[in-house]
């Protein structure tokens, strides 16, 4: 049986004094939008009201959806699974083999290998610390996708040792 290795990347946790603006601001775009459709007419600046809370609740529970999830990678004997974890549950992204992987480098090595028309791309990775990412290439059904990850260097290792690279 080949390595079982898995590795978990977080956001940064979301701190309280965001959240608090998130809310206030949400409020306040909120009162402006029905002061101003209020001129117009008390119905229009309701409705209005009503969409303006519907957005900023949408972009609320966006902004917090990407802080509070979280990814897992795991390398089980030559599977590289990626899943996306928010709360309890497990979602399920991305699972290749080794072997399906045309090309493994360093996120800084990506403008050099040439910008590839209609490549899907999926990015495991959080923050903007680009120095420990890595991108994978892989194609299915006549399809290219590219991935990003931040592997800890014991998966890097490991991916690296079972592709048979230094």
């Amino acid at each position: 049986m080949g390595p079982m290795i898995r590795q978990t990347i977080q956001q940064k946790k979301l701190s309280f004094w965001k959240i608090l603006i998130m809310i206030f601001a949400t409020a306040f775009i909120m009162d402006i939008t029905v002061k101003l459709f209020s001129r117009i007419s008390p119905t229009i600046a309701s409705v209005a009201g009503i969409i303006s809370l519907l957005i900023a609740v949408g972009g609320c529970v966006l902004i917090i959806y990407r802080h509070i999830a979280y990814y897992n990678y795991k390398l089980i004997d030559d599977d590289l699974i990626m899943e996306r974890v928010f709360g309890r549950a497990n979602h399920l992204f991305l699972n290749l083999k080794l072997w399906e992987l045309e090309a493994f480098y360093p996120y800084s090595e990506i403008s050099s290998r040439g910008k590839k028309e209609s490549v899907k791309i999926y990015k495991f990775v959080t923050g903007i610390n680009h120095h420990q990412w890595y991108v994978g290439e892989f194609t299915r059904s006549g399809d290219q996708y590219r991935f990003i990850i931040e592997p800890s260097e014991e998966l890097l290792r490991a991916i690296q040792s079972v592709r048979g690279e230094q």
